[in-house]
């Protein structure tokens, strides 16, 4: 299976792995002994037919607090900074708010840590569970797609995320799909299409770089729900402009403490 070679190249022996979306399979390398593996899905009978998952956790990831994240005490009571990777392997196209699951996923992961969102044709298994798919994930083709999960990324905690890139990891021979009439005859009888987009956690710092003031706030105001990223873009050198002006500590710190409240 194709997010298997993929996913070789990045988890190792003890890790520990936060799976969105999680089923009866994750697709992981074969002999991988991951320390902790948490399976988030909604249906806790396919996660126990699944070997590879530790612990399972019943979560609705369409339920969620706009700007903040998923609405889950469970998923939120797992802890900031705690897992080097998450997976979310053919869930993207049933989100109705993917934001809000990527910014959980960041501040579920590790400074450093690694998202894969990988993700298939949107015929895969239109048969049965098209009805499940957002509109705009069935009308999109795979180009597109990879645009969307791209910008899940982006748009959900900005240069808090680092190396975003995109694999086409389809089979040999597979084409894209495109979204003309003949896409489907074209991958007959040679498998799905596959892609996966993914990107890395960055290090957010505790205190302000008295060397950059204005990146350290930059990287305080990634996850503020309450500004858009253009404003951040004008807020951020201003704030170190007064950091730089301010004459005492106490000033300077209340200039850290005034970017958790904007």
């Amino acid at each position: 299976h194709a997010p298997f070679s993929h996913y070789s190249y990045y988890l190792r022996d003890g890790m520990s792995v936060l799976e969105f979306g999680a089923a009866e399979n994750s697709y992981l390398p074969d002999g991988i002994k991951l320390g902790r593996h948490v399976g988030v899905g909604l249906s806790l009978d396919q996660m126990a037919q699944n070997p590879a998952i530790t612990e399972t956790m019943e979560v609705d990831l369409n339920k969620v607090v706009a700007e903040r994240g998923v609405d889950s005490d469970e998923l939120k009571a797992l802890g900031a900074n705690t897992f080097d990777v998450v997976l979310m392997a053919n869930t993207l196209d049933f989100l109705e708010n993917p934001r809000e699951v990527f910014k959980s996923a960041w501040q579920l992961l590790k400074p450093g840590g690694i998202m894969m969102a990988s993700f298939t044709s949107r015929d895969a298994y239109s048969d049965k569970f098209g009805k499940a798919q957002t509109k705009m994930w069935q009308e999109f083709n795979d180009d597109q797609h990879m645009w969307i999960a791209g910008s899940c990324f982006q748009f959900s905690a900005g240069d808090g995320w680092e190396g975003l890139k995109g694999f086409d990891i389809s089979p040999d021979g597979v084409k894209m799909d495109e979204g003309g009439p003949f896409s489907k005859l074209m991958n007959r009888n040679k498998g799905m299409p596959m892609y996966v987009v993914q990107a890395r956690k960055g290090i957010q710092d505790e205190a302000i770089d008295e060397n950059d003031p204005e990146k350290s706030i930059r990287s305080k105001m990634w996850m503020l729900p309450t500004m858009e990223e253009r404003d951040k873009t004008l807020v951020a050198p201003r704030l170190a402009r007064s950091f730089e002006a301010a004459k005492t500590e106490e000033e300077k710190q209340l200039i850290g403490e005034h970017i958790e409240t904007l």
